[in-house]
């Protein structure tokens, strides 16, 4: 969760504006206010997702490539070896022995071996956090606003309390939107980050024919029973 942006007093204010205050009591004031709080949270953490998968990314490609890195200075190794590998094993080893630092075809092999090693842990560490990132960023393959369906919802359940018809249209010769269900979304919109706001009333009113689309289509796959 994550605290809205404007207050509970607020909240009633303009429940009151929406034609809803008198079937809001302080306890339902507060219950929506948890909602709308609730809302706020799971896009920030949609947010950290995205920030997160970059990073999961470049783990990923440092993993691999130290695996393909590790298995290309296997050349000297038992068992069946490539041209590649033993190829490429011979020649780092020998650039290796130049540097007086080793000084040896037999050190240089040493130092690839060690390495190996490390690229085994070291890649093993990059996968694993990999793993974990990405799963925390599971919902990355969700819409970007598919936040926005659980803020219409909570639109359609405030209207379905007060007894009021949640409508959404737009004028056509003026092509300004209107309606409960929009005039309530730019009421609330503002308890919400700025960045979660519609950039505009026509923004809005689109991000609310789309949601509500998308609620009627869940609701008839998934009819109640009783």
């Amino acid at each position: 969760m994550a605290t809205p942006t404007l207050g509970r007093e607020e909240l009633k204010r303009v429940l009151a504006g929406l034609g809803a205050a008198a079937v809001f009591d302080d306890a339902a004031v507060h219950d929506l206010y948890m909602k709308l709080a609730a809302i706020h949270g799971a896009w920030l953490a949609e947010q950290q997702a995205k920030q997160v998968l970059p990073v999961a990314g470049a783990l990923r490609r440092a993993g691999t490539c130290l695996i393909e890195i590790a298995e290309l200075l296997n050349g000297h190794e038992t068992g069946f070896q490539t041209h590649v590998q033993v190829e490429t094993t011979s020649q780092t080893a020998r650039m290796l022995a130049r540097d007086p630092a080793i000084g040896s075809i037999k050190r240089a092999h040493e130092l690839i071996d060690t390495f190996k090693e490390d690229a085994a842990k070291i890649s093993g560490a990059c996968l694993g956090a990999y793993a974990e990132l990405t799963g925390m960023a599971s919902k990355d393959g969700r819409d970007v606003l598919g936040w926005y369906d659980e803020f219409t919802s909570l639109l359609l359940e405030i209207a379905k309390k007060a007894g009021v018809e949640p409508n959404l249209n737009k004028d056509r010769r003026t092509r300004k939107r209107g309606g409960w269900l929009f005039e309530a979304a730019q009421a609330l919109e503002p308890f919400l980050d700025r960045y979660m706001c519609s950039p505009s009333p026509e923004a809005c009113g689109k991000r609310l024919e789309r949601s509500r689309k998308r609620l009627l289509n869940t609701d008839r796959q998934n009819p109640r029973v009783g």
